[in-house]
Order: C-alpha cells, then structure tokens, then sequence
C-alpha cells in the first residue's frame, strides 16, 4: 500500500528530522584514537553509544593514582577552536567518568590539579567515524 504516511510515522520522524537538522551530520560508528602508554592519567578512552551527532559520548578511564598521587582535579577538553568544549570535576579515587568529545575532530585532553592550578599532561585525541556519503548527502544537506 502505498500513499500517505501514517501519523505515526510522521511524528516519529519530526525528531529524528530535528536531532540531524539542529546537530549537524551523523557519524556512525565513532572512534576515538588516543595515545596512552606514557601517560600518568589516562588508561583509555571508549565510546559509549553507535552515534554521534555534535560530540562522542566518551567514558575517560584514568589510572588510579591520576587524583591521588597526580592530584587531577578537573578534566577539560578543548577543541581545534581553542575553546573549552567540556569539562568535568572528579574527585580522589574516581577513576571513569564521562565525556562529550566533538566529532571529527582532533581536541586535546587536559588533567588538571584545579587545588594549585597545574596541568598535569596533555593528550591529542583524534575523534572520527563513518560519514557515509549517502548519509552525508541527506543529513548534511537538510535545512527548513
């Protein structure tokens, strides 16, 4: 049969239509690549959902002396614009938390000790996914 779409179809679509319209493209399968063999915070970084619109759901896993030994405080992160994209306090013993890194994007990850105001390293991370170019061409070129 076909026609017009049933109402329920049309209102399960408006938000969907208004994630990819008001966010940007879509990125399946997001990525994250971050090197951490020397570091003294960061154990890995891992992405928590098969999307991504804006930003990665990231959970940071940091080593258990990052806020007792480091004294790491606050985790920025900061975009390729240099600006602050998120930011989180955790607190001694905390060692995961979760993150918004922005797509397609190399940021840098920043420990801080928030208490005298030192950074503790700096990590690149490189954020990328799967923009196919039939997805790309639908979700990037939609505009009302």
């Amino acid at each position: 049969m076909t026609g017009i779409p049933s109402r329920r179809r049309v209102v399960a679509t408006i938000p969907l239509l208004g994630l990819v319209v008001g966010n940007g493209c879509l990125t399946l399968d997001p990525t994250i690549m971050i090197e951490t063999t020397e570091s003294t915070v960061f154990e890995r970084l891992s992405v928590t959902e098969p999307w991504a619109s804006r930003s990665v759901t990231t959970t940071v896993t940091s080593t258990p002396a990052s806020t007792t030994t480091n004294g790491v405080t606050k985790l920025v992160v900061v975009a390729e614009s240099g600006s602050t994209f998120d930011s989180t306090t955790v607190v001694s013993g905390q060692t995961s938390v979760t993150m918004y890194l922005p797509t397609n994007q190399n940021v840098t990850l920043i420990p801080v000790n928030a208490v005298n105001g030192t950074v503790v390293e700096k990590r690149t991370v490189a954020t990328g996914g799967n923009n196919s170019s039939r997805l790309e061409s639908w979700e990037c070129t939609l505009s009302i």
